[in-house]
């Protein structure tokens, strides 16, 4: 699956699209709707977990957390504490909970930022465009295309990104 981005002019057109979206097959749980705050969009399906830096952040602190935990656990080996017998399984201890804690700290942080990843909307949201979102099959984007298009010929795709991993 794909995810299918595109600006829509106003609420009404929103709904249009996401109705059409819906028409096509696709259910709501794959239609996430990003608009600026204060646009009122409770009817409309929420951008989930594409509207934050939360899973990006998380990633990145698995990485970097499981990197430390492992450099850590290797120096202790190296390096043993007075009286203490270390073996690999503390190398593989600390690296698994240094990457778990270094995930949530970095997903947590994360959380707090707009995703990264939509960067190129952020003009056109504030500009009081809305984000719609579509998690299509790669053999259905020229069909979802088309019939967006048909509600309003000038909207087009502003990029297709590769559908996020829940769990890096």
């Amino acid at each position: 699956m794909k995810t299918l981005c595109f600006l829509s002019p106003d609420i009404g057109h929103t709904r249009q699209v996401v109705e059409e979206l819906k028409n096509l097959g696709i259910t709501e749980k794959h239609i996430f709707v990003l608009a600026k705050y204060g646009v009122d969009i409770d009817d409309l399906p929420d951008a989930g977990p594409d509207s934050d830096d939360f899973l990006p952040g998380y990633k990145r602190g698995l990485e970097l957390g499981g990197t430390a935990g492992v450099l850590a656990g290797l120096t202790a080996l190296a390096f043993p504490p007075a009286g203490i017998v270390v073996g690999g399984g503390l190398v593989l201890l600390l690296g698994l909970w240094a990457a778990g804690i270094g995930g949530i700290m970095a997903g947590i942080a994360g959380a707090s930022y707009s995703n990264s990843r939509l960067e190129a909307f952020e003009v056109a949201i504030e500009a009081g465009q809305i984000l719609v979102m579509a998690d299509v099959p790669k053999n259905e984007l020229d069909k979802v295309e088309l019939a967006i298009k048909r509600l309003d010929p000038h909207i087009k795709a502003k990029g297709v990104k590769p559908q996020t991993m829940l769990i890096p």
